[in-house]
């Protein structure tokens, strides 16, 4: 239904209210009169509700009270008292979104479901969390989620521990977050931006919990809320719900001053020098990053935010960047990247030089101002400016967010206006603001932004950071002697109290909620769930030895592609090539554009291009493989004979021969790896533990830690090994798009299907037959066993698995509920609560692959302990039908996650490879609906026996590493 602007609804006044067409929704703002709460209401018939609450929260020091907070008050609530809530809604209930998210300036909880009554639910834990968390009388939950001295006998080193407080440990183990950390300070010292919200490790132990109740007592009021609804529903029910149970408890006061004020532009710009941490024994060389960061403007002016943003990518995005290029070819750094970061008071326009020098920071700048300098006399390429703002476009309109619902990011998005009292529709309505853009070009407009915001403005701060051998361990030797210090000043009543402390939140930490508590906890019912799996409709058919897969589906007139062409017999001694191509492919000249044009003909005429190389085993056997080399496109069906003339000139016309070009993009991949190499540390860590047991892990651990290695080897030797590198990629081109055997999937509306058939085979019948599609695997040796493989970081990345058809088991829906529960219960208990660290995972493949990891772990031999003793712990588990439910509806919805397009399209292809077929996915589905407490425990053997051959991988701290080696057959530096 309707809402009449200015007419009130259960305390809601209307303020305005509008259709927006880009979106297919009816918007009303409103705004809760006696408690002071503003409303974003977008109506729609989406079922994939969304709802969000949000707090201005500035931060006023680095002890992160606003990100603890965040934590925090999900640890239990005046209506429901657990220790976690959030946890409980995460194993039993069936959202598409449940998380919370602490911005520099704001701190956000969304929540979404495709259940009305568990979108209700889910909805009234929250809002109490929020309004009435139990944080006041519960001391322990700061000391858990932020930090507390972690001490268990008076012998014991003093130590800090404490979820957070790990978590940003983590964080402040890469250079990019110190990068950040420096910037903020340097361009807002007058303002909250200064501050790290997320904490700072130095700084965290430093929050009381004073500090903490003031924080919550000052900004959690609905006079300072922001709160977001989207979707199908009831809105008048739900309007009239917000103000019965909650906000017509709070009278507004107006005295919450929670304005995040300007930053006043320096007279020039600013300086920092500073140092990220290496190894003791790491090369320092051409590891230097330079970044300068330009405030500009106001978040509230959405035209010229989205302007902006169109300007960085076209001077910083992709291989016709042109400043991108024109730093690059000056040889100041290895890799160039820029951003512009919109959802900040005043934005920030950044350029980003990594795998530098300390003495090419002037040099760096310089270019910079040169190259801008020239674009506003000669003017920026027009078609540049009109394929990124295509691109744009394109991405707008078919807003494809993957596994996050529309509505989520819509009501992130309409915050970086709404946040400061602009506008909240002004970001969704688009079309407008594009017109005008376009309208730009025929002008100066973009080259007066430059002017204006990049050239001529000095709010700008250039900040140089420089690798520091052995900084990480001097940082730790330094806790080390500041922690025996403070213990040392303690007298032994002290200590005593101390280690009380620990030891009672260790208490509560292992205690069960009661069953009273539990229960105040909404929980659908096993009959809630749909049994039927749900079937992608598809169409095989079989030309030759080609398979043809066709996806019908409502696409807006796109048309998706994923194109697996055979390699499964490729030499195994090309497989590092075989991904370097993969990251090459489309950075080269063709015999028709040159890289910089294709990469402009592909913003233009595509919704992207990406190629890629994984072995995909089949589903009951990781020994079992095929490798894909694959395509994935999309655009228009009216643009589709651009795309393929793309393809065709990457296909059959690169010329992979130029040293140069292939140093240049060498240099770009290996400094992405640096940099992020730490960031990467779970994925890093379980794919080479799978590599050890399974065949078809080894090929793709190819792309993981092997790749590094291999990059960091040619890197080294560049000038000897060029010419043989050229002629090995130009050797794989000829073999990675073939004719012999490929999967071609693609999707698009029925009436459209034979235009995109035709076009496609028409490509297909120019590519050569194969040597190598449809041959045997050739057999790759494991690349080490049971490694620590360690970094300059501060915490670990513990993984520990096998496989368990080794040992005569099968694969029962059974285990993707014990995913769940272990996730949820066992790990998190185990690992982030008592342990501290940030999460863990747990996976049960049907191919036989299992393991457990940890993520972001202070701990190293505990964690690998906890996984040895979950076998007489899932032995004695005992879940009453309430508890069994729960676990299997939290495990249906993480199944249920409704796809896109392009998600449906690469799950039906992925199905086809692995031969996943209907009723496979149908039994596993009945198992898990139908799971007994007996199905559990058969898995307790199991674990214990996969468990046995102590397969493991550690990624981290090379401390801890050290201190625990002989658990160990090899140890390295990255």
């Amino acid at each position: 239904m309707k809402l009449d602007v200015n007419k009130q609804y259960s305390g809601f006044v209307i303020r305005q209210a509008a259709y927006i067409d880009e979106i297919q929704s009816e918007a009303y703002v409103m705004e809760h009169t006696y408690s002071g709460a503003r409303l974003l209401y977008l109506g729609n018939n989406d079922d994939n509700k969304v709802f969000s609450i949000s707090f201005r929260t500035p931060p006023y020091d680095d002890t992160g009270v606003a990100h603890i907070l965040e934590h925090s008050v999900l640890c239990g609530s005046r209506k429901y008292r657990l220790k976690e809530p959030f946890v409980e809604l995460v194993k039993g209930s069936m959202n598409t979104f449940l998380n919370a998210m602490t911005y520099p300036d704001k701190t956000m909880y969304p929540v979404a479901s495709r259940n009305a009554k568990d979108f209700q639910n889910l909805m009234d834990v929250y809002l109490d969390a929020v309004f009435y968390p139990l944080i006041y009388e519960n001391p322990y939950t700061l000391r858990q989620e932020g930090w507390h001295y972690n001490i268990e006998a008076p012998t014991d080193a003093l130590s800090y521990n404490g979820v957070v407080y790990n978590e940003m440990k983590g964080v402040f183990s890469s250079a990019d977050a110190l990068l950040d950390y420096e910037a903020m300070k340097a361009l807002f010292p007058d303002t909250p931006y200064s501050f790290e919200s997320g904490g700072h490790p130095d700084a965290i132990p430093e929050l009381t919990q004073e500090a903490f109740e003031h924080f919550h007592t000052t900004y959690y009021s609905p006079e300072n809320s922001f709160i977001y609804l989207y979707g199908d529903m009831e809105i008048e029910t739900t309007l009239q719900y917000l103000n019965d149970e909650y906000l017509s408890g709070f009278k507004r006061t107006g005295a919450v001053n929670s304005e995040i004020p300007l930053q006043n532009a320096f007279a020039r710009t600013q300086e920092v020098l500073g140092t990220y941490p290496v190894g003791a024994d790491e090369a320092t060389e051409d590891k230097t990053y330079h970044e300068l960061h330009i405030v500009t403007g106001d978040a509230r002016d959405v035209k010229t935010s989205m302007a902006l943003r169109v300007l960085e990518s076209v001077l910083l995005e992709g291989n016709s960047a042109p400043l991108r290029l024109a730093l690059l070819q000056s040889g100041v750094a290895k890799d160039i990247s820029g951003s512009y970061a919109g959802s900040y008071r005043q934005p920030i326009f950044s350029i980003k030089a990594a795998g530098s020098k300390p003495e090419q920071r002037d040099k760096f700048i310089s270019i910079i101002y040169h190259t801008l300098q020239q674009l506003t006399i000669n003017g920026i390429d027009k078609e540049l400016l009109e394929a990124h703002l295509n691109y744009l476009e394109f991405k707008l309109r078919e807003a494809d967010f993957g596994a996050y619902p529309k509505g989520l990011i819509y009501g992130i998005s309409v915050m970086d206006s709404w946040l400061y009292d602009g506008d909240p529709l002004a970001g969704l309505r688009y079309t407008e603001a594009l017109q005008q853009l376009r309208e730009g070009i025929k002008t100066r407009y973009y080259e007066q932004l430059i002017e204006n915001y990049l050239l001529d403005n000095t709010h700008k701060v250039i900040v140089t950071l420089n690798p520091e051998q052995g900084k990480e361990e001097r940082e730790q030797e330094v806790l080390a002697e500041k922690m025996a210090a403070l213990k040392a000043s303690m007298d032994t009543e002290t200590i005593a109290q101390n280690i009380e402390l620990c030891s009672e939140l260790h208490k509560r930490q292992a205690a069960a909620d009661t069953a009273e508590a539990l229960e105040t906890i909404p929980l659908l019912e096993r009959s809630d769930i749909r049994r039927e799996v749900e079937v992608t409709e598809t169409v095989l058919k079989q030309l030759g030895t080609n398979d043809i897969l066709y996806v019908p589906a409502f696409t807006n007139k796109i048309a998706y592609l994923n194109w697996y062409f055979d390699l499964t017999g490729i030499d195994k001694d090309l497989l590092p090539y075989c991904y370097l191509l993969s990251d090459v492919l489309g950075k080269f000249n063709t015999d028709k554009y040159t890289y910089q044009e294709l990469a402009t003909a592909s913003n233009k005429y595509t919704g992207g291009v990406s190629f890629q190389m994984h072995a995909y085993s089949a589903a009951d056997d990781a020994n079992d493989y095929t490798i894909k080399f694959t395509v994935q496109a999309k655009a228009l069906t009216a643009n589709l004979d651009k795309l393929f003339d793309i393809l065709q000139a990457v296909a059959l016309g690169s010329k992979i021969d130029d040293a140069k070009r292939l140093q240049e993009i060498l240099d770009e991949v290996k400094t992405d790896w640096d940099s992020s190499f730490f960031s990467r540390g779970q994925t890093v860590a379980c794919t080479r533990l799978a590599s050890y047991f399974s065949t078809a892990a080894r090929v793709n651990e190819q792309d993981q830690f092997s790749y590094y290695e291999f990059l960091k080897e040619l890197s080294a030797d560049f000038a000897g090994r060029a010419e043989d590198t050229l002629a090995k990629l130009r050797q794989l081109l000829g073999i990675f798009f073939e004719s012999s055997k490929y999967l071609l999937a693609y999707s698009c509306e029925e009436s459209e299907r034979m235009l995109v058939l035709e076009q496609a085979l028409n490509f297909a019948a120019l590519l050569p037959q194969s040597a190598v599609a449809g041959k045997t695997p050739q057999f790759l040796e494991a690349p080490g066993e049971n490694e620590g493989i360690m970094t300059p970081g501060k915490v670990q990345y513990v993984a520990a698995g096998g496989d368990f058809h080794k040992f005569g088991y099968q694969f029962h829906g059974a285990m993707k509920v014990l995913e769940t529960i272990l996730r949820y219960e066992y790990l998190w208990t185990k690992i982030r609560v008592q342990g501290g660290a940030y999460g863990a995972t747990a996976r049960f493949d049907r191919n036989g692959t299992m393991f457990f990891a940890s993520y972001r772990d202070p701990k190293l031999k505990e964690s690998l302990q906890a996984y040895y003793d979950m076998p007489s712990w899932l032995e004695k588990l005992e879940l009453s039908e309430r508890e069994l439910t729960k676990y299997i509806i939290g495990t249906i919805s993480g199944l249920d996650t409704p796809l896109t397009n392009s998600m449906r399209l690469e799950q039906a292809g992925v199905y086809h490879l692995k031969q996943v077929d209907t009723a496979m996915r149908q039994q596993m589905r009945s198992e898990i609906i139908d799971l007994t407490n007996a199905d559990l425990q058969k898995l307790a053997p199991l674990i214990r026996d996969t468990l046995s051959e102590k397969y493991l991988c550690v990624v981290g701290s090379s401390q801890s590493i050290e201190a625990n080696k002989n658990i160990f057959t090899k140890t390295q530096h990255i």
